[in-house]
């Protein structure tokens, strides 16, 4: 993906819709990359937020654990954001 197309993506979601584009590729050009493969977890359920996700491609499932074990609640895809619901601990 190029920065030209990260910055489209974001562009995108609502969160980012009164940001600046040069603001935009500024974030787009300083945010790590990271991949994850099928079935890797991006952070577990009531784990501190260190971060927002911003889904550039794919999906991930939103699951919770429950009495019944554990069950997906909801599903994100490109141009979602996660995480930024966490709980981000003390002093927050």
């Amino acid at each position: 993906m190029s920065l030209t197309d990260d910055v489209a993506i974001l562009r995108a979601i609502l969160l980012f819709a009164g940001v600046s584009p040069i603001k935009l590729k500024l974030l787009a050009f300083t945010s790590d990359r990271v991949t994850f493969k099928a079935g890797q977890p991006l952070f577990g359920e009531g784990d501190p937020s260190k971060a927002a996700f911003v889904i550039m491609s794919g999906k991930a499932a939103l699951r919770r654990k429950s009495a019944e074990g554990t069950v997906t609640v909801a599903e994100a895809s490109t141009r979602s954001v996660v995480g930024e619901g966490a709980d981000v601990g003390p002093g927050a």
